[in-house]
């Protein structure tokens, strides 16, 4: 990701700042993609999910496309970073407390290892 060579101290390293950057810039350029693909706007977007990696990670990507924290759900304020079960456990709290509701556009996002990213739009039917 950049010129900073990594001193090989036998165990698995993440450079955290350029993993930031790197979902920063990354993220809302997929979620875009997604809602267009799906034939929607963000904006009609009522809930994204997005991988809980940290807050300070979701206020920016959500800064970055424009879209508002409160229709934002995440999990890592009671969880911490579960991995990759931030999104059912966010999907979760969102269903208990009455948030998501039938019909709801949802719009899922993980990225993480590897850098590697996935988004997913949904139609919430339960």
């Amino acid at each position: 990701m950049n010129t900073e060579k990594l001193i090989d101290s036998g165990l698995i390293v993440q450079n955290g700042k350029e993993v930031y950057k790197w979902a920063v810039k990354t993220v809302p350029t997929g979620m875009q993609s997604v809602v267009e693909n799906g034939g929607i706007n963000l904006e009609e977007i009522d809930w994204f999910v997005p991988h809980s990696a940290n807050l300070r990670m979701i206020e920016s990507i959500c800064e970055k496309c424009n879209f508002p924290m409160e229709r934002t759900l995440y999990s890592l304020v009671d969880y911490g970073n579960t991995s990759s079960a931030t999104i059912p456990l966010s999907l979760d709290i969102g269903v208990r407390n009455g948030k998501i509701k039938h019909g709801d556009k949802v719009l899922l996002y993980g990225f993480g290892g590897g850098l590697a990213q996935a988004g997913l739009l949904i139609n919430w039917t339960l």
